[in-house]
Formats: structure tokens, C-alpha cells, sequence
């Protein structure tokens, strides 16, 4: 599997199958952290990533753009 493809993230209930920071291909099996969040146009989104570190990059990213 090819881990330099874009994020992913997920307008249904299927898990994204990417890290929302790096891209890293995530396994469907493990755990991993999850955020759910609505969008600027109202869309519900989940997204996932491969580490603690990376859900805090994408955190800390958003804070300082000022989005939710």
C-alpha cells in the first residue's frame, strides 16, 4: 500500500483509511485516534491519524487557523 497518498476523511461512517496529518496508511484492525468534527459547510467529518503526535499536530494546526 502506497503511504505518500493525501489525507483521507470520511463524509459516511466508514473510517478513513489515512492520517489526517502525514498520510500514513492506517490498519483497519489497530486503534488509532479519531476526531469527528463539522466542517465551514456544515459537512460531519472523521478523521483518524497513525499517532498521539500526529493528532496533536493536526489540534494544534487547526488552533492556530482558528478553526473548531
Amino acid at each position: 500500500m502506497d503511504d505518500n497518498g493525501p489525507p483521507s476523511t470520511a463524509e459516511t461512517s466508514d473510517s478513513p483509511d489515512r492520517c489526517a496529518t502525514c498520510g500514513t496508511s492506517l490498519d483497519p484492525g489497530s486503534w488509532h485516534p479519531t476526531v469527528g468534527y463539522t466542517d465551514s459547510d456544515g459537512t460531519y467529518r472523521i478523521v483518524r491519524f497513525c499517532s498521539d503526535a500526529c493528532h496533536h499536530e493536526w489540534r494544534t494546526s487547526r488552533e492556530e487557523t482558528g478553526d473548531p
